[in-house]
């Protein structure tokens, strides 16, 4: 008996020690260091065996070492509050992982261990396995007593935030479903399996019947709120359904995206930021193709006409040469001949590459036939050739400026125009405006190739744009709860989805600003 206390009086109190030391440790390092959680999760992590091979050392019980610590980590979070957020919040996350996956190897382990708790069953006979049995059902009425009268009596602040006030009428309630509630004995049973088989050269006695026990105990457990719990707790009422969720959230992106446009001055910012914003939806939302792809057809037709009908405008005509909107008219006329090529299959696409194919033939022909061989004497035919007709040079590069003028303007008339659609489409409650987005970036791609514009660097977002970005989408689900037109609980998923996603960006900005300095 002082062995036995000692090793479990031992453990316990190791575990509180060393928990104490580790909490003071990482909060340390998260109040001092820029980036704490590259520390402070391995930490964490390699803390429970750290315990549990340290209370071994001292032959104590490293299991109830591991647990104390644990207890004591609550501590750490209290303290902590809102200070390293980051810290915390992967933390979380990391430990649900890992506390899913221990919950399935313990249940794996009573799985794998039925068959040797049935052959103890078989061995030990029928009346000793009914006294277990009743054993195992005292233990688990004995837990639910001490579970239902604390959730019943315990007066304090946390408990009153779980169970409601003492003397509210669904106090009674919220104690009985606590005290059902979970599943009891894995911590018993890993305890049990950790006994000795042998000791002082002999059996264990008992190690099968307490394994037997705690098996019992867990099963019950699993049993009676598996069968209790649906019968007290009312039927799932689910305030809103996917559909509508969907339909919120494209709202909600659409009207930031919009209130974004307005307020971006630069076309290229302006469509990386759109395109952020709009993979918030998530493409494996879209179901109606068929519908998509009409309105995206439809929505590219007039987008064309309204530029063919724009660059015929006065504000064209009386800036431009009809030379340069002709041949302007004639590039945007082959963006529409590009389309149609793709929806006519392989053999159209075949076609095109041969024709391409014997283009590329007749022009190195043509320099064989010349004695253009090298890159030096075909840049001095060019020259020459140049001199020759400086006139016609300089027509070329008229043509040019013009051209690249008028698509820069056509670029914006265009974004007026989309943006113009899908306000419209806001206010008449029009929730799919993919093919908005689909047709402003194919037209997108379309003018940078006029352009000639191949440099890849992308343009630097400042995280003050997302994160106003991210405050529209915040408003906007506050205006529509106000209203009344979208439930609380649905609010609270958009607001968590929002913060992860504004939380990622923010990340990878700094990832790339780090990036930069290097």
């Amino acid at each position: 008996l002082m062995h036995f206390l000692f090793v479990a009086i031992g453990g316990v109190i190791i575990g509180i020690l060393s928990g104490f030391i580790l909490v003071w440790l990482r909060s340390s390092i998260a109040f001092r260091m820029t980036q704490p959680e590259t520390t402070i999760i391995p930490i964490s992590l390699l803390t429970p065996f750290a315990v549990y091979f340290m209370a071994e050392t001292w032959h104590t019980s490293g299991i109830l070492a591991v647990v104390a610590t644990g207890i004591v980590h609550n501590w750490e979070s209290s303290k902590l509050k809102l200070t390293s957020t980051n810290v915390q919040l992967t933390q979380t996350t990391v430990w649900q992982t890992f506390s899913n996956i221990l919950n399935s190897i313990v249940f794996l382990i009573l799985g794998i261990s039925l068959p040797t708790v049935f052959h103890e069953i078989a061995r030990i006979g029928l009346n000793v396995t009914i006294q277990l049995i009743g054993l195992a059902s005292l233990i688990y009425l004995t837990m639910f007593i001490v579970r239902f009268i604390w959730a019943r009596y315990e007066d304090n602040k946390s408990s009153e935030h779980f169970f409601g006030p003492r003397h509210a009428p669904q106090h009674n309630f919220y104690s009985r479903v606590f005290a059902i509630s979970g599943v009891h004995g894995t911590v018993t049973l890993a305890m049990a399996f950790s006994l000795p088989t042998h000791i002082g050269h002999q059996p264990f006695p008992y190690r099968e019947q307490l394994i037997i026990v705690a098996t019992a105990v867990i099963l019950i457990s699993m049993i009676i709120s598996a069968i209790a719990l649906p019968l007290m707790l009312p039927a799932q009422v689910t305030s809103y359904t996917p559909d509508e969720l969907n339909q919120t959230r494209n709202d909600m992106v659409d009207f930031a995206t919009l209130q974004m446009r307005r307020i971006i001055s630069d076309h290229d910012q302006r469509e990386i930021v759109t395109a952020q914003l709009q993979s918030q939806k998530g493409w494996h939302q879209i179901t109606d193709r068929e519908t998509i792809k009409n309105n995206y057809q439809s929505l590219l037709t007039d987008t064309q006409n309204f530029i063919s009908d724009y660059l015929h405008s006065d504000q064209v005509t009386t800036h431009y040469q009809v030379e340069v909107i002709n041949a302007y008219q004639k590039i945007i006329t082959r963006f529409d001949a590009n389309h149609q090529r793709l929806s006519l299959g392989r053999m159209r696409l075949l076609k095109r590459i041969t024709h391409r194919l014997a283009k590329s033939l007749k022009h190195t022909t043509w320099h064989l036939g010349h004695r253009q061989f090298t890159k030096k004497q075909k840049q001095l035919a060019r020259q020459k050739w140049l001199t020759q007709h400086a006139d016609k040079q300089q027509q070329w590069a008229d043509m040019k400026s013009g051209l690249l003028a008028l698509n820069d303007e056509v670029i914006n008339a265009v974004d007026h125009y989309l943006d113009d659609v899908l306000a419209n489409n806001i206010v008449n409650n029009h929730t799919e405006n993919q093919h908005i987005d689909f047709v402003r970036r194919d037209l997108d791609r379309y003018f940078t190739l006029i352009r000639r514009d191949y440099s890849k660097n992308t343009p630097v977002i400042a995280s003050t744009v997302y994160i106003e970005a991210f405050q529209a989408e915040y408003n906007f689900i506050q205006d529509q709860v106000k209203q009344g037109k979208i439930p609380a609980t649905m609010a609270s998923l958009l607001y968590t989805e929002i913060n992860q996603a504004q939380t990622l960006q923010l990340q990878q900005a700094e990832q790339l600003e780090g990036l930069g300095d290097q």
